[in-house]
């Protein structure tokens, strides 16, 4: 029974972060967002505050790189823009889109399949990431949406961190009754 608590509780918590961002996922060690049918790996940098890279949430403010690389060829065929929006509760993406537009990287075809631009966040907060594709008559478009937040990873890990220390701690707490408990003689 104690087997099944935890091994629920692990995987109630893997499938919260698996649905936390929408379109972008770790598959095979990849970031991986799914755009239409097709797929893009997903990658980022800040250079200026580390050599890691990372593929969610943006770990702290300042210069930020994003690449985004096509992985079928059908989306090199294709305009490609990516919109960044604050997060504000808007109702839709659409709702009050200029306003809210953080940094907008306009359509165009990326042959190579590679994505990428700079941009320098200046304050923390939670983000929504569109990436559009679109052909060029118009027959075809697709869109990923991913939250993400910027500077706010520290706070998710300690609440992470807390809640495998609480379940450790419950965890303990039963072999440590179970333990002691007075057993009857073997015959």
């Amino acid at each position: 029974m104690i087997v099944r608590f935890f091994a629920a509780a692990i995987f109630i918590g893997m499938a919260t972060q698996a649905q936390a961002h929408g379109g972008v996922s770790i598959d095979e060690g990849q970031c991986k967002m799914k755009i239409g049918p097709d797929q893009m790996n997903f990658t980022g940098y800040q250079p200026l505050k580390s050599r890691e890279q990372f593929c969610d949430d943006i770990p702290d403010i300042g210069p930020t790189i994003i690449v985004l690389d096509a992985v079928q060829d059908e989306l090199r065929d294709m305009n490609l823009e990516i919109r960044i929006l604050r997060d504000v509760g808007q109702a839709s993406d659409d709702e009050n889109l200029e306003k809210n537009t953080e940094t907008y990287v306009p359509a165009k075809k990326y042959r190579t399949g590679t994505l990428n631009f700079e941009y320098d966040f200046k304050n923390k907060g939670k983000f929504i990431g569109l990436v559009k594709a679109k052909t060029d008559d118009g027959t075809k478009e697709y869109v990923s949406r991913f939250p993400f937040s910027v500077g706010e990873t520290e706070s998710r890990d300690i609440t992470i961190a807390t809640f495998f220390a609480g379940l450790g701690l419950v965890g303990f707490g039963l072999w440590y009754k179970n333990s002691f408990k007075a057993k009857p003689p073997r015959a």
